[in-house]
């Protein structure tokens, strides 16, 4: 029996690249049968070193333009099995990729997001990678924004986020691995000015990932926080309409409009998406991934001045000892 366990492996290693994935499923699926019986606990051991060396599987949240679409466009020519998400679709083109694949999903709309990652598990058979990318910013001072406005913006910068987590990690527990990199901003350590609810955001994001990385230690899924500074984006900004009573922020209001309006010329220092969609394939490719990156030093430079661990290690090394004794089994 055992003897017939090597051969199936020997041949699943002998595929070129695995081209054909459904005859790997399926014999890794015998594999796991065969253990299983005789040896649990070793079973998802050795289904995870096989799929190792398998394509792995991203879902990309917020991905029609900016950093989402670079990272898609990025890791499907790095071979990787993308799934890029939008509320609209219409328009994006995988061209002759077989790499890449859009489908609709809103970060709002629970439905959705059931649908489309129903639809990867049962194509792919697992879920590997999910970058929670999907936000905009909501601009102008605190009396200037209507409470719905406050609550769209927590709606899509940070529940949405929860709520691709929690339709992704049933899977990602039950395979016992996988990788949450969730996008921040380096705003996200700090409050600014006329920025408050999409900094505000952007923290919460933030907190939630510090927390989510402890949790999902014994499935050995990872959480990572991607902190970018400026980018050359066209990312979405609304200006809150909330008129406030005579209204003593008109300038500033008027400030902040023009500069949306206005066509500019992108500084030097800002960092294209393309450059953070490879940062976002080195947090991928690491063995053991950080809490917290930033993408550049400038980023770094800014955000050591909030945090005084901005890779989020020594939170890691001082919270996991104090809560390990409460660490449930995996299922």
């Amino acid at each position: 029996m055992f003897s017939r366990i090597l051969s199936i492996i020997s041949l699943l290693y002998s595929l070129n690249g695995f081209a054909n994935q459904l005859a790997y499923q399926q014999d890794n699926a015998l594999i796991k049968e065969i253990i299983a019986k005789d040896h649990p606990c070793i079973s998802n051991v050795i289904d995870n070193r096989i799929y190792a060396n398998v394509k792995k599987v991203v879902l990309i949240t917020g991905a029609s333009r900016g950093i989402g679409l670079a990272t898609a466009h990025f890791l499907a020519n790095k071979n990787y099995c993308v799934y890029a998400t939008a509320r609209n679709v219409e328009g994006l083109d995988a061209g002759e990729s077989e790499n890449l694949h859009f489908e609709k999903l809103d970060v709002t709309d629970d439905q959705t997001i059931q649908n489309t990652i129903g639809k990867i598990i049962e194509k792919e058979g697992r879920l590997d990678i999910v970058i929670n990318n999907a936000g905009y910013a909501l601009a102008g001072p605190l009396e200037c924004l209507s409470m719905d406005e406050i609550q769209d913006q927590m709606n899509v910068n940070f529940f949405g986020a929860i709520r691709v987590c929690q339709a992704a990690l049933p899977h990602m527990r039950k395979q016992q691995s996988g990788h949450i990199i969730n996008i921040s901003s380096e705003q996200g350590t700090y409050g600014l000015p006329y920025g408050s609810m999409y900094t505000s955001s952007k923290a919460a994001l933030e907190s939630l990932s510090e927390a989510l990385s402890i949790e999902l230690l014994p499935w050995n899924i990872h959480v990572s926080i991607v902190e970018p500074g400026m980018v050359a984006t066209r990312f979405s900004v609304i200006l809150g309409s909330r008129e406030a009573e005579q209204n003593p922020y008109a300038k500033i209001c008027e400030k902040i409009t023009n500069s949306l309006t206005e066509e500019r010329t992108p500084s030097p220092s800002c960092q294209t998406p393309e450059e953070i969609a490879q940062f976002i394939h080195t947090v991928i490719t690491t063995p053991r991934p950080q809490l917290r990156y930033q993408t550049s030093k400038a980023a770094t430079d800014l955000v050591s001045r909030f945090l005084k661990d901005p890779s989020g290690q020594e939170y890691l090394d001082w919270i996991q000892p104090l809560i390990s004794e409460h660490y449930s089994e995996p299922d």
